[in-house]
């Protein structure tokens, strides 16, 4: 029980360092200057879409197989698009329309994140079971691997006029389900490949909605001109390498 502990307060402890850092650096990086915010947002997204397409699915299919996939991917979009009917604003002001954009993004970016960290959790957990040198590896990767994550959900959120405590707390709090998904890991051992796959590409699914739908044409309210475009494409090829490590 001791070891299971242990596996939990590290599983969590990756969790709320990796997102935390994030956001931490987001925060220091936001500044009141629509081109950098819309920088900032298409970075963001290009990183999203980058650790989606060639981390997330490819893992959720070698595991779980194509439907299993699928599945997962159509119930993170239904979810997402619930949560959006839930948290929609009805003001009138163009201004607070907009700020509320940047919120919805944010919440919802932190709730796919949350989902993300369960089965990043599970992977610490059954690593550790088999090897601590497999568990170091995996957790050393999924905290590098949360960074660009926290900054993805607080940016917006902090578009959005969040004060800077509270984001940073919401960026550490979604941390919190890796430590979680750490304690079933080592406590089962081999958690089940459909549950592992499901979790994985609902993740998936909920994130490229979030990218698609709120954070990339929000980049491109802010800014007009190329420079989301290229920072898009820059964040993707840096997300490719921190997959591909």
């Amino acid at each position: 029980m001791n070891n299971i502990l242990g596996i939990t307060i590290l599983g969590t402890f990756i969790g709320i360092i990796g997102t935390g850092l994030g956001g931490a650096l987001a925060l220091s990086l936001v500044r009141p200057n629509k081109k950098l915010l819309s920088l900032l947002l298409g970075f963001t997204s290009g990183l999203m879409i980058s650790i989606v397409t060639f981390d997330l699915l490819p893992e959720a299919i070698n595991i779980g197989g194509i439907y299993t996939e699928m599945l997962g991917l159509v119930l993170g979009i239904l979810i997402v698009v619930f949560i959006e009917e839930c948290i929609q604003n009805n003001q009138s002001n163009k201004k607070l329309k907009e700020r509320n954009n940047f919120l919805k993004a944010g919440i919802l970016i932190g709730i796919g994140i949350a989902i993300h960290n369960l089965p990043e959790g599970l992977a610490i957990g059954s690593s550790f079971v088999f090897t601590t040198e497999m568990g170091m590896k995996m957790a050393i990767v999924i905290t590098l691997h949360n960074l660009p994550e926290g900054i993805a959900m607080a940016t917006p959120l902090r578009i959005g006029g969040f004060p800077k405590l509270k984001v940073l707390l919401i960026t550490v709090a979604s941390g919190v389900p890796t430590g979680i998904g750490a304690f079933i890991g080592g406590l089962l051992g081999n958690i089940s490949d459909f549950f592992i796959s499901l979790c994985l590409a609902l993740a998936g699914g909920t994130m490229l909605y979030i990218t698609c739908g709120e954070l990339i044409p929000n980049a491109k309210t802010l800014h007009k001109g190329r420079a989301s475009t290229i920072s898009i494409l820059i964040g993707f090829l840096l997300g490719m390498i921190i997959v591909a490590n």
